[in-house]
């Protein structure tokens, strides 16, 4: 389906103002509900990084006090971003936990980790926990049935997975107990010794993200890091116009700005300033 009133009406978005001239939470009101069931399910995988944050502060606080009363009494730890509220939280771990079906339309993945949270290990970990809930996210994203958005997660998951094997080659770590998945690029800097894990013919940003990760100014690689997951969404939806896609695209860009503009005031727009400037210079844009 086509979306020529909501693309066209669609804020600029610029990293140079103070303030950014649209929301996250504005997307959610005003143009989310007019997307169908269908791409609103597409969508809804941006919010629920959301969720997954909530259901994972909630677990950390509930320990063996599982019960409704108990997890409304922390919804100050949960942000209203997601798609869930308190109250299906809440419900969502109780009845994972028992092992009975919930109330409302559910993703699996949250429903499957939240059970087997409760099979864990005491001892596990804060980070093990999440990299479990990555991957299983990630498992999901990246087979929807939209082939832009299945890659841009697929694109993350690899990026996020090369950023954590570099550092654990740079400190002396095991990779592998630190990438999450089980695709070919996981799979590889899981096992392979080459400076490259084997990947510079399949992975074809890989030598310029290797020059990002050589950045000692951890702000300005921060920064560059965005830089080229902003370039992804340019050229890889240059062709999108009126589509799903490009107001996916709107989205992920009102994040990154959301993102930045929370840092110190100061160094945020500093570095936006830059940004924009670098993308200004950088993005090409095809010919007709």
């Amino acid at each position: 389906m086509n979306y020529y009133y909501l693309v066209a009406g669609l804020a600029d978005i610029s990293f140079e103002t103070e303030k950014s001239s649209y929301s996250v939470a504005a997307f959610k009101e005003e143009i989310y509900p007019s997307l169908t069931e269908k791409d609103r399910r597409l969508v809804d995988l941006v919010f629920q990084q959301y969720d997954q944050q909530n259901i994972l502060n909630l677990l950390k606080v509930v320990d063996n006090n599982v019960s409704q009363e108990n997890i409304l009494a922390n919804s100050a730890l949960c942000s209203n971003g997601g798609l869930l509220q308190i109250e299906q939280l809440a419900e969502l771990i109780v009845q994972a936990k028992q092992g009975d079906k919930v109330s409302f339309d559910c993703p699996k993945y949250l429903y499957d980790f939240v059970q087997d949270y409760f099979n864990m290990e005491q001892s596990a970990s804060s980070h093990l926990l999440e990299d479990k809930l990555k991957a299983m996210f990630y498992d999901y994203a990246t087979k929807v049935d939209n082939k832009f958005i299945a890659e841009w997660f697929k694109y993350n998951l690899d990026l996020k997975n090369l950023m954590v094997a570099y550092t654990a080659r740079k400190y002396s770590l095991n990779a592998s107990d630190f990438v999450v998945g089980n695709n070919e690029v996981a799979e590889a800097l899981k096992t392979s010794g080459a400076r490259d894990w084997g990947l510079s013919a399949s992975v074809d940003y890989l030598d310029e993200l290797l020059t990002v990760l050589d950045e000692a100014d951890l702000a300005l690689r921060e920064r560059k890091i965005d830089l080229l997951k902003w370039n992804w969404l340019e050229e890889n939806s240059f062709f999108n116009y009126f589509s799903i896609e490009k107001l996916f695209v709107f989205l992920q860009k009102i994040q990154m700005v959301e993102r930045w503009i929370s840092l110190d005031k100061e160094k945020g727009q500093q570095l936006f300033r830059t940004l924009i400037s670098n993308l200004k210079s950088e993005v090409s844009v095809p010919l007709d």
